[in-house]
């Protein structure tokens, strides 16, 4: 084989690799804007999209470097990107303004009740960090009401239980007018609710934890078993969190005050789940953050999960992604003018 023919081949070869990977993040694009029931098992797929995006990046460079027209392939993709406003990294406009409604959200996976870091003061650092900067409202996703001691600072709150000891939880010194709950047929999961005063309005503040996929990434096998169980999994996961997001969205709708949810939504802003929300309200980290927005702790690659949306009559001030690790998730806060 002579030496042309080998570079033809292998610039054949790159070329196919790079169609796949196009194809990868078309088939992404089209789950992230569409509930595909007979493809909800490659949902998964949308986890990975920034590195789809990558090799993306990868190959345009290359076929920049050797001056070939295939470069219009990668071109084509990230304009399709761009029209569909997937964003990978957040340069936005920060607003450092501290005045307003400060409200966090914290999964604090049962304050580290079965010792998942080896630290036994997480709850003590927890309640150090919660007090040091103390939220008005506080949204607390993996609950466990052993450590209700911890919040003793707050007055009003709202505790919905779903298993023993352990559920979501939403405290504040705000004057409480109702609470409830949102609760999902055939699911352990929930969403519950306040209404409260903040300067003379009412609003309504939800908590949501969404269903999880509870796949062991590191330790998944390459044999048919594990592969059927991840195929169950996923599209059993999809399903439920595409029915609990249609059912809290709807209640959203109907709420007689402006609303902010604070939520663990087990899926990213690449998801069909995130768009239903970004859809109908706003997502305080693209109006006021920046950087990644990791907010789990995935070794693998930034992921968020955890998300304050708001009625878009909110104005979104100083978001912030906190570095202490206290849990598997970040804690998130915002100030929000009304």
């Amino acid at each position: 084989m002579s030496l042309s023919t080998k570079k033809s081949v292998f610039i054949s070869f790159v070329f196919f690799l790079n169609t796949i990977n196009s194809i990868l993040i078309i088939l992404c694009l089209l789950l992230s804007n569409y509930y595909l029931p007979n493809f909800s098992t490659l949902s998964f797929l949308t986890f990975f999209l920034p590195v789809f995006f990558i090799f993306n990046l990868v190959f345009l460079i290359y076929w920049i470097l050797k001056f070939n027209l295939k470069l219009i392939l990668p071109l084509t993709i990230i304009l399709l990107l761009g029209y569909n406003s997937v964003s990978f990294y957040n340069l936005g406009n920060i607003k450092n303004n501290s005045d307003g409604l400060h409200v966090m959200s914290f999964n604090v996976r049962l304050f580290n009740h079965y010792k998942w870091i080896n630290n036994d003061y997480i709850p003590q650092e927890i309640q150090n960090f919660i007090h040091k900067q103390n939220p008005n409202i506080l949204a607390i996703q993996e609950y466990h009401y052993d450590y209700e001691y911890i919040l003793k600072k707050y007055r009003n709150k709202h505790v919905f239980l779903t298993g023993k000891n352990v559920g979501l939880a939403i405290y504040t010194n705000n004057k409480l007018i109702n609470k409830g709950s949102v609760e999902f047929k055939d699911s352990g999961n929930v969403a519950i609710f306040i209404d409260f005063l903040q300067n003379g309005d009412t609003l309504r503040l939800y908590n949501a934890h969404f269903e999880s996929f509870k796949v062991d990434v590191i330790g998944l096998k390459a044999d048919v078993k594990s592969i059927k169980e991840i195929v169950f999994k996923t599209k059993n996961t999809f399903l439920a969190q595409k029915i609990q997001s249609s059912v809290l969205i709807k209640h959203m709708d109907e709420s007689p005050y402006p609303v902010v949810l604070a939520a663990d939504l087990n899926n990213t802003q690449y998801s069909f789940i995130y768009k239903q929300f970004e859809n109908n309200f706003n997502d305080s980290f693209r109006s006021n953050g920046n950087g990644f927005g990791s907010t789990y702790d995935f070794k693998f690659m930034p992921i968020r999960i955890d998300y304050l949306f708001n009625s878009r009559t909110i104005n979104v001030n100083n978001f912030k992604i906190y570095s202490e690790i206290l849990s598997d998730h970040r804690p998130i806060s915002v100030f929000l003018d009304i």
